[in-house]
């Protein structure tokens, strides 16, 4: 592999307490009754329902405790087996971890579950690097726009603190590490869910990058230059310039798309032959 250092990379009120089950299973040319809804959603789906609602209405966060066993099936009118189903439904959504012979605790779901969802879609819908990086443009365009915003001094200082990382780095795997905690870093301190949906495509962007890379790399690109960029795209944020910002970003990906669209379409990105 070649490389730059010395070594080795307005809802109707009907709808209002739809459930994302609820809705994946109503076609979408009316709103549903709610005799007909509950027909179609399976009694374990509708309890696993109302215990999500449970945990929002109880205020229940990341590591508390959910009640017994026995105690749900009693408030829900179920047999235990139904909540021991509805329990798993829930663990299956990221809202619940489970240890065994121990009541389970409320988790936050993260970027694990989407990763699993973008892996499966980008593989069976045979997205091409192309369309990934038009994806990551509008995302991350916009992501350091609204960092210009609503970036933090705590956030900048982390940018900065990266941007150190990446000069000390000394190999190409420690480049690209620090690499997706520096754009992480930017569509978190734009907005949560900016950031939720970076963690969860962050395997394939790895890939993806290190296909750029090697192809920056091996056109002659510099460390130097790329620092640039970053130390580029940070300033703007600091000086809360959304359009510079904007523009630093696009700079980055511009060129990340020119190196690396050859070979990334040659090959998905996972990495297979096409």
């Amino acid at each position: 592999m070649t490389s730059l250092f010395h070594g080795s990379t307005g809802l109707p009120a009907e709808w209002a307490d739809l459930s994302y089950s609820d809705a994946m299973a109503t076609p979408n040319t009316a709103a549903p009754d709610g005799a007909s809804r509950a027909a179609r959603v399976p009694l374990t789906n509708r309890v696993a329902d109302q215990m999500e609602q449970m945990l929002r209405d109880e205020g229940l966060t990341e590591g508390d405790s959910i009640p017994a066993t026995a105690e749900l099936a009693t408030r829900f009118n179920v047999s235990r087996t139904v909540i021991r189903e509805a329990l798993a439904e829930l663990t299956g959504r990221g809202l619940l971890r489970r240890q065994q012979g121990r009541e389970g605790t409320v988790a936050l779901p993260g970027g694990d579950h989407l990763r699993h969802v973008f892996a499966y879609r980008v593989g069976a819908e045979d997205i091409t690097f192309d369309q990934l990086q038009d994806f990551r443009e509008v995302l991350e365009v916009g992501s350091a726009r609204m960092a210009a915003r609503h970036a933090s001094l705590g956030d900048i200082a982390r940018l900065s603190d990266l941007l150190h990382e990446m000069r000390t780095a000394t190999d190409d795997e420690t480049m690209l590490r620090i690499d997706v905690e520096f754009h992480r870093g930017i569509a978190y301190a734009a907005n949560p869910l900016f950031g939720l949906v970076l963690d969860g495509l962050s395997p394939l962007l790895m890939e993806s990058r290190l296909a750029v890379w090697n192809a920056y790399i091996s056109h002659g690109g510099a460390l130097d230059v790329a620092i640039d960029r970053h130390v580029a795209l940070r300033d703007r944020i600091a000086a809360r310039d959304e359009e510079g910002a904007a523009a630093a970003m696009l700079h980055d990906l511009a060129d990340n798309i020119v190196s690396g669209s050859a070979e990334g379409n040659r090959r998905g990105p996972n990495g297979t032959e096409r």
